[in-house]
C-alpha cells in the first residue's frame, strides 16, 4: 500500500504532497488539471519509463518519493539486491534531470531502475491508456489462473520441486565436467584441505585472539590503571576505605542512640564490603597481565595466516569450518568419482518425478478451471457494459524443464466487441477496454489474489455511464477491501462510491500554471460530484442528486 506520494517539479506539479490510506480513493478534475500526473508519478516510482519532457520547465530536475507497506515479498525482492530490507515500510524514489538522465534510490540507497520496476511488479499494478498492461505481463496469467482455481498449494510445490530439480540437474553436470581435470581437481583439494586443517580458527578463536592481543598490547596500561584503582580504593592515605571506615563509625554512633539510623550503618558496611571487592579485582587484574613479546608475536602471526584465509576464500572467519567440509565432501565424490556420478544420476531422476508430479497436479487444476475463469470473467463483463465481449484462457503446453510456473504457458485472448477475433490482450489498443477488462479479471477473482497492492485505473470510466458506472465503481470498492485502489474518474457515480476524494485544479502562482490537489469532504465534496453531474453551472437538483449518491455509497460502508 501507498502511504505517502510526494511530487517536485513533475509538468505542472510544482509541489504536492498526498497522505494515502487503504481502501478506494478517486481523483476528479477537469481535463488537464493534473489527474493524471498522480499516475504518471507512481509509474515512475514504479520502474516505468521516464522522460525528459516530464521535467517541469525551469526546473533543473523532478523528483518523486513513496512510502508503501513492505510484506515478505517486496523484502526478499530488496534483500536479492543488497538493499536494506528490515523496515515495515519501503521508501522508494526517482529523479530525472532536464537532459533525460535518472537515478533511483530505495531506502535512500542507490538502486537500478530494474530493481525498482521488479519491486514496482509487487507493489503497484496500473492500468491507463500510457501504462503497460499487467495482463500482458509474462506469467501474470498463470498467476491469475492459479488464483482464481485455489492453487496455491500445488504452484507453491511446483516451484519447490522445480528448484530441486534445477539443483540436482547442476550437480549432475558440475561432476561430470570435473571428469576432465579430475586428477587437478584432487591435488587442488588435497592441498586447501591440508592448509584449512592446520590453520581454519574455531568458531570463536578469531574474537579470542583479538581480545588476548590488545590485552598484551597494553599490557603496561592495564597494570597501571589496576595499581591505581587499588591506590585510591584501599592503599594510598584517605583512600575510599579509610573514608568509609570513618563513615561507618559516625553511624554506629548515631545508631546507638537514634535506632532509626541503623539502615544507614548497614548500608555504609555494605558499601565497605563492596569497596574491598572491587579493590581485590584491581589487584587481580594488574598482576593478571604482563608483557609476553614471544605471545604477541605468536597471536599476530596465527592472525594473519587466518587473514590470509579470509581473503583467499572470500568467507569470515566462521565460515571457513563450513567450507571445509564442502571441500572434503567434494574430494570425497571425486575419490570415489563413478558411484558418486551414479548417485548424483539418482537423486536428479527422483527430483524430476517429484517435479513431474507437482506440475502434474498444478496442469490438472488449471485445466479445470480455465474454462470456468473464462466464463467468469465474461460475466463481469457483461456487467461493465460489454456484453458482446469474449475472452479465454488459452493454455499451451511447453518443453519439459524445471519450470517453476509449471508445464503449460498461459495467455489472455480477448474480443472487445463482436465480429473481431480473439488476440492476446497486449494487442488491444483501447486503454478504456483494457482497464475493465483488467477490473473483470480482478472482481472475478476477488479474495483469491495476493492483496495489499496499489491499484491504479485511469481510463476505467472511459464511455460509460449511469448504471453501467455505477456498476464500475461498487467493483472498484469490492476490490479496495483487499488492496487499495487509486482511481483517476470523470464519474460521478464512481466518485460517490470512494472513501477518500482529492480533487486537482490548475491555479496560478508567480505568472505560472500549477497544479493543485486538495481533499475533499461535506459540502466541498456534495459540490464536485454535483459538478460532474451538472457541469460548471450546478443547480439544486444536481446538488441533491450528489447528496443522494453519497447517501445511498454510505450505506454500503
Amino acid at each position: 500500500m501507498l502511504s505517502r506520494l510526494t511530487v517536485r517539479n513533475l509538468a505542472i506539479v510544482e509541489d504536492l504532497e498526498l497522505d494515502l490510506s487503504p481502501g478506494l480513493t478517486v481523483v476528479t478534475g477537469e481535463t488537464g488539471a493534473g489527474k493524471s500526473l498522480l499516475v504518471d508519478a507512481v509509474q515512475l516510482l514504479a520502474g516505468g519509463r521516464g522522460s525528459a519532457d516530464l521535467v517541469r520547465p525551469g526546473a533543473e530536475r523532478l523528483s518523486v518519493s513513496g512510502e508503501f507497506a513492505a510484506d515478505g515479498a517486496a523484502r526478499a525482492i530488496l534483500e536479492e539486491a543488497g538493499l536494506p530490507a528490515a523496515s515495515s515500510t519501503i521508501l522508494v524514489r526517482r529523479e530525472l534531470a532536464g537532459d533525460g538522465r535518472g537515478r533511483a534510490f530505495i531506502e535512500d540507497e542507490p538502486a537500478t531502475v530494474r530493481t525498482l520496476a521488479r519491486l514496482g511488479e509487487r507493489l503497484v499494478a496500473i492500468q491507463g491508456q500510457n501504462s503497460e498492461l499487467e495482463l500482458a505481463q509474462r506469467g501474470a496469467a498463470l498467476e491469475l489462473l492459479d488464483a482464481f482455481a485455489g492453487a496455491e498449494k500445488e504452484r507453491e510445490e511446483t516451484a519447490q520441486s522445480a528448484a530441486a530439480w534445477s539443483a540436482a540437474s547442476e550437480a549432475v553436470s558440475a561432476l561430470e565436467e570435473s571428469r576432465r581435470n579430475r586428477g587437478a581437481r584432487l591435488e587442488e583439494l588435497d592441498y586447501q584441505i591440508r592448509e584449512l586443517e592446520e590453520a581454519a580458527p574455531g568458531a570463536s578463536e578469531e574474537g579470542d585472539l583479538c581480545a588476548e592481543r590488545d590485552r598484551l598490547v597494553h599490557a603496561d596500561r592495564i597494570r597501571r590503571a589496576g595499581e591505581v584503582a587499588l591506590s585510591a580504593l584501599l592503599e594510598a592515605e584517605g583512600s575510599a576505605a579509610d573514608r568509609l571506615g570513618e563513615t561507618e563509625r559516625a553511624f554506629a554512633e548515631l545508631a546507638s542512640i537514634d535506632p532509626r539510623e541503623q539502615p544507614n550503618l548497614d548500608e555504609t558496611r555494605e558499601i565497605k564490603r563492596r569497596i574491598s571487592e572491587l579493590a581485590a579485582a584491581a589487584r587481580d587484574g594488574a598482576a593478571r597481565v604482563e608483557s609476553d613479546p614471544e605471545r604477541l608475536n605468536a597471536i599476530e602471526h596465527r592472525m594473519e595466516k587466518i587473514g590470509r584465509l579470509k581473503r583467499k576464500h572470500g568467507l569470515s572467519a566462521a565460515d571457513l569450518p563450513g567450507l571445509l567440509e564442502r571441500l572434503k565432501a567434494e574430494r570425497e565424490e571425486l575419490a570415489n568419482f563413478e558411484d558418486a556420478l551414479e548417485r548424483r544420476r539418482r537423486e536428479e531422476e527422483s527430483a524430476r518425478g517429484r517435479y513431474r508430479q507437482a506440475a502434474k497436479a498444478l496442469s490438472s487444476k488449471r485445466a479445470a478451471a480455465a474454462p470456468r475463469f473464462s466464463a467468469a470473467i465474461e460475466k463481469e463483463l457483461k456487467a461493465l457494459a460489454m456484453e458482446k465481449a469474449r475472452f479465454q484462457v488459452s493454455l499451451a503446453a511447453l518443453e519439459e524443464g524445471p519450470r517453476s510456473a509449471g508445464l503449460e504457458a498461459a495467455t489472455f485472448l480477448f474480443a472487445p466487441n463482436p465480429g473481431e477475433p480473439e488476440k492476446p490482450v497486449e494487442k488491444i489498443a483501447s486503454g478504456g477496454e483494457l482497464s475493465r477488462l483488467d477490473l473483470a479479471v480482478r472482481s472475478a477473482a476477488a479474495g483469491r489474489m495476493r492483496g495489499g497492492r496499489t491499484l491504479i485505473f485511469d481510463e476505467v470510466d472511459a464511455g460509460i455511464g449511469g448504471r453501467t458506472a455505477e456498476v464500475v465503481g461498487k467493483k472498484l470498492r469490492l476490490l479496495a477491501r483487499h488492496d487499495q485502489v487509486l482511481c483517476v474518474t470523470h464519474v460521478p457515480q464512481i466518485a460517490a462510491l470512494a472513501h477518500r476524494h482529492f480533487r486537482a485544479d490548475k491555479a496560478l502562482r508567480g505568472g505560472r500554471t500549477v497544479a493543485v490537489v486538495t481533499e475533499l469532504s461535506g459540502k466541498e465534496r456534495v459540490r464536485e460530484i454535483a459538478r460532474m453531474l451538472a457541469g460548471e453551472k450546478v443547480p439544486d437538483t444536481a446538488l441533491k442528486h450528489a447528496q443522494v449518491l453519497l447517501d445511498e455509497a454510505g450505506k454500503g460502508n
